[in-house]
């Protein structure tokens, strides 16, 4: 595998061209089996990018897809690393007992939940407001550097962390070990850094 070098194509074909156990750290978007068609202006505005995210055959179709690349994943990863799922309600469920069977229940490590306030307000249901991200290790032997995960803390993040709601102001210098539940604010559709 050559470093620094960006892989374009399905990876259940690329995957197996890798050395196994060559990768220290594996995070996957994958297609959440939203049943839902998605496009997204691309770059300058004249590009329309578009894809499925529908499944025939159902979840059972869905499941299969993934294990095959979830396998292939696991392959290539260090004993020392990890990887992580990101999902959302749609199968998270399905995908944890999948990747339990893939990579053994005990190399669970967590369920991170992302908050977010973005999106609609449904009339008759409570707002879906997270996505789960699932951690796993490929051993026991799996290196975690929690100093380099902490968060910078201001004054008013630290009184309004139970809030989860979006504050910048100066740094007090004051770092925290980061849960397992992440409250991230939502960028301004305008803003550059989006």
């Amino acid at each position: 595998m050559k470093k620094n070098t960006l892989y374009c194509g399905d990876n259940l074909e690329i995957l197996p061209t890798l050395e196994k156990e060559s990768v220290d750290l594996i995070y996957i978007d994958p297609p959440f089996f939203s049943n839902r068609h998605y496009e997204i202006i691309w770059g300058d505005e004249a590009e329309i990018r578009s894809f499925e995210d529908r499944w025939e055959g159902g979840i059972d179709v869905y499941i299969d897809w993934m294990k095959d690349r979830v396998i292939e994943l696991h392959k290539v990863l260090k004993p020392t690393g990890s990887m992580y799922l990101h999902c959302d309600w749609h199968a998270s469920h399905y995908l944890k007992v999948m990747m339990d069977d893939v990579f053994g229940a005990n190399n669970f490590r967590n369920e991170i939940v992302w908050c977010y306030e973005t999106g609609g307000i449904p009339k008759k249901d409570f707002s879906r407001k997270h996505d789960i991200i699932f951690r796993y290790t490929k051993s026991n032997k799996y290196i975690f550097n929690p100093n380099e995960v902490k968060e910078k803390r201001s004054d008013e993040v630290l009184r309004r962390i139970a809030t989860g709601r979006p504050s910048a102001t100066r740094s007090t210098g004051q770092y925290r070990h980061p849960s397992d539940v992440w409250k991230i604010p939502a960028i301004n559709a305008m803003a550059k850094e989006r």
